[in-house]
């Protein structure tokens, strides 16, 4: 068996790393600096400079859609993957077959599962059992991206996710002429809604140089009670987490050897 037994994975990551590319195109359209404003008052009780968004971008309804399609090709290339692992141990895949993603190795009542039983049919390799046991998100908890993978298709099965507009992080703002000292800069993170506050600026003081731009600007996130660990982080880079991991970490690492 040689590794174009995985070419229906390959083409289903393909798939998804193209949609993703497609989205990131229009939301950076839809995000052009120019199509939204920001001002900057001051608080005279405090002499903090406050910032506020006036303009907000708009999401799209099918942006949900296409973040949606990005996750379902991911998952199904580890089912496409699964498939070829029951051929390799020489049984027939059913309609049961499917890549497991387990939180644990126990099952709801808490009795120990073992490994053989998560593929269906099950298989008796060692070396396949060996890296389905690696790759689980129980090695890594909730911050594992496989975990994170099956949260947003559950998701997704069931109802659009919820997208918004967030501020990025105070890293990827910067001003051209020097302050001594700088700035503290606060940004708020979570949902942004149309004419609130993002965040403030505190110059300890002293007057900022009249040309004075902080650039923040604005980004997409996903924002699921589930996940709530990227809900303030730009949609565009958590996606593309998630392809590197089944394409890199599980598939040619792990599996992809296993064929040729």
């Amino acid at each position: 068996m040689s590794t174009s037994a995985l070419e229906g994975a390959d083409l289903k990551i393909e798939r998804a790393k193209r949609h993703l590319a497609n989205l990131k195109e229009v939301t950076k359209r839809a995000f052009d600096p120019k199509s939204y404003e920001f001002r900057r008052e001051i608080d005279h009780k405090t002499g903090k400079h406050i910032l506020w968004a006036d303009r907000l971008p708009v999401i799209a309804p099918e942006w949900s859609v296409v973040i949606g399609e990005v996750v379902f090709h991911l998952r199904s290339a580890l089912d496409h993957l699964a498939y070829q692992l029951v051929i390799l141990d020489k049984k027939i895949p059913t309609c049961k077959t499917q890549f497991p993603i387990r939180e644990s190795t126990c099952n709801k009542n808490g009795k120990l599962m073992p490994l053989k039983g998560w593929l269906m049919p099950e298989i008796k390799s060692k070396k396949i059992l060996a890296a389905l046991h690696e790759c689980q998100p129980y090695q890594g908890g909730h911050n594992d991206p496989l975990w994170l993978l099956r949260v947003l298709n559950n998701i997704d099965k069931h109802r659009l996710m919820l997208v918004v507009v967030c501020v990025l992080d105070t890293d990827s703002m910067w001003w051209s002429s020097p302050i001594t000292p700088p700035p503290d800069v606060t940004i708020r993170t979570g949902i942004l809604e149309q004419g609130q506050p993002i965040g403030c600026i505190d110059f300890h003081g002293l007057q900022p140089p009249p040309e004075f731009d902080a650039h923040p600007s604005f980004s997409i996130a996903i924002d699921e009670a589930e996940a709530p660990m990227i809900s303030a982080e730009p949609f565009d880079g958590i996606l593309e987490q998630l392809c590197r991991h089944v394409e890199i970490d599980i598939i040619e690492q792990r599996f992809r050897p296993m064929f040729s």
